[in-house]
């Protein structure tokens, strides 16, 4: 699903995130680099959140190309009339940047790149994954996100951005381990975050119990599993 749902809990998740971080005293980018505002980074986050797949109206593969292309053709016009000319150009440049580098192989620059990147992997409860699976698409992909129960984000004293994610059983691990871990790793948030993943079924006995990605002892992720 990458439609109109999609936008609406990719832009739920990354606001969440990002305030997250400000109230732990971290700068986004768009302050640091153009002296703009944590609002201004809420519009960027937001725009990106929304728009980062329209290029899936083309082609999957390379979609985030067509959707900045696509993009480049609507922010300006939406954001007109509530900044100055330079503001304006700097808040789009700002949105395209997290629209092209939400997906893990493209290096990010920015805060918001890496909160929008981040947000867009964790739309990833069970629900999300019935229409494919029902549709008969079960392979790794389909029956790894069957297993997420759950996912919830809070934060703490060592970490603005701590990930609770439940699982039904253990092959939601290829979920965090293969897919959300990619998506992290490599932002400018990643030191932010710590993931947490638990089986919770007392019906049957689990081999792992707890996965957690990214220690609140230490600024860059680890993994352990217990």
């Amino acid at each position: 699903d990458h439609g109109r749902v999609h936008f609406a809990i990719v832009s739920n998740i990354g606001l969440k995130i990002l305030r997250n971080l400000i109230e732990a005293g971290v700068e986004p980018s768009i302050v640091t680099d153009h002296k703009l505002s944590n609002d201004d980074a809420e519009v960027v986050v937001f725009l990106g959140s929304v728009l980062h797949d329209l290029g899936m109206v083309a082609h999957r593969e390379n979609h985030q190309i067509f959707s900045v292309s696509l993009a480049a053709q609507i922010i300006p016009d939406l954001l007109a009339g509530v900044y100055t000319d330079k503001e304006r150009a700097i808040v789009t440049a700002e949105a395209l940047h997290t629209i092209y580098a939400h997906e893990s192989e493209i290096q990010q620059f920015t805060i918001e790149a890496g909160v929008v990147r981040v947000a867009d992997a964790l739309d990833m409860k069970e629900g999300r994954a019935r229409i494919p699976f029902t549709a008969g698409k079960k392979d790794i992909h389909a029956l790894s996100a069957m297993s997420i129960r759950d996912v919830k984000i809070r934060k703490s004293k060592q970490k603005p951005v701590i990930v609770e994610i439940s699982m039904y059983n253990e092959s939601g691990i290829f979920q965090v381990d293969q897919l959300l871990k990619k998506k992290i790793l490599g932002t400018k948030i990643e030191g932010f975050i710590e993931v947490v993943a638990q089986v919770e079924n007392e019906q049957r006995k689990t081999v792992l119990t707890r996965y957690t990605l990214g220690a609140p002892d230490t600024s860059t992720p680890k993994v352990s599993i217990e």
